[in-house]
């Protein structure tokens, strides 16, 4: 089952009686799971038919106990197993025989961060009940995710404006909901949101930032580039938000570099590119400073970093300043010539 259709079943009041939610989305799998509690619960409060357990602590014959228990005074009973990665096998196989013969009153709803496909467990939950996998939305996915959400609450948002708000935001979809809350409350009553209701709304602090770093690298300023890392990790970006928003933009740098060299117009580089057109100069501009090879070694150097800040256990900051430290260097003597 896919999310629409857990939706679709939830606003029927078709609420399953066995639910999985997973995946590295946190924002739209907790989004979910709210709404599995309103459509089962009547009431916010009813502790009485709210049971929640958390997979490191639980077993299977408590979460079974609690399934199997009857609704006090209403329709429903809620039984929430967060952190279900968590469970250990054996006590998923002990749940295997409740899946075949639920009880009609009780949702039982796992959230979990993921799954492992070739378990017998999660073979029969898709059998016999809901299971929907929240993967990250990728940057080609977050206009069409942005019209959507403005949609549901009947309103429409320009071409230009849309691309505007994608290049300020990142695709991490609890900022992108932040900025769109604050959108629709500064346009009121208006249906519409174009560009000067997006340069009002939508800081452009990081994104500017993130455009001088990648320009104080390209020009080997070292000291530049290390003050406007701290600059971010002060304004309270993660270093590994920080490496994303710098891998997304040699990216686009990337791109735009090579429809450059090809002689491409501007209006054709940004609908390519997938970037806004107001910035596509500033980006040809920036883009000459860096040699095809450049690019190469620079991904190079954040797939390592990237490795590095997720497995080794280091100071994620350390090695974010390691990183343009060593990128800046690499351009301390200019390089010339085509791609």
């Amino acid at each position: 089952m896919n999310a629409d259709e857990l939706y679709r079943r939830l606003r029927s009041n078709q609420v399953p009686e066995l639910i999985f939610l997973c995946g590295q989305e946190q924002y739209l799998v907790q989004r979910t799971a709210r709404s599995v509690r309103q459509a089962v619960l009547s009431d916010e409060n009813d502790d009485f038919n709210d049971n929640q357990f958390y997979g490191k602590e639980a077993s299977a014959a408590l979460i079974l106990e609690a399934a199997m228990t009857y609704p006090v005074f209403a329709a429903k009973r809620l039984v929430t197993v967060k952190d279900a990665h968590q469970l250990p096998a054996p006590e998923l196989e002990k749940i295997l025989p409740y899946l075949e013969n639920p009880v009609s009153g009780t949702c039982l709803l796992f959230i979990a961060d993921k799954i492992d496909n070739r378990r017998k467990f999660f073979q029969q939950f898709k059998k016999y009940g809901a299971l929907v996998e929240f993967k990250p939305l990728s940057e080609r996915e977050i206009p069409q995710y942005v019209r959507n959400t403005l949609n549901r609450h009947d309103v429409k948002i320009s071409a230009d404006g849309l691309g505007i708000f994608c290049s300020m935001v990142s695709s991490n979809l609890h900022e992108v909901h932040t900025e769109l809350d604050k959108l629709l409350t500064y346009i009121g009553t208006a249906t519409l949101i174009d560009v000067k209701d997006v340069q009002a709304v939508v800081s452009r602090g990081r994104s500017e930032n993130i455009f001088e770093l990648g320009n104080a690298v390209g020009r080997g300023d070292i000291a530049k580039a290390l003050t406007l890392v701290m600059r971010l990790g002060a304004a309270g970006e993660a270093p590994l938000k920080i490496l994303s928003l710098l891998v997304r933009h040699f990216r686009q740098l990337w791109k735009v570099r090579e429809l450059q060299v090809q002689k491409c117009p501007a209006k054709e580089i940004a609908r390519l590119a997938a970037v806004p057109f107001f910035i596509v100069d500033g980006l040809i501009q920036q883009g000459k400073q860096f040699s095809r090879k450049d690019f190469i070694d620079a991904h190079e150097l954040f797939l390592e970093t990237d490795l590095a800040m997720k497995s080794s256990g280091a100071d994620a900051a350390a090695l974010l300043e390691s990183l343009v430290l060593r990128l800046a260097k690499k351009r301390t003597i200019r390089k010339t010539g085509s791609l």
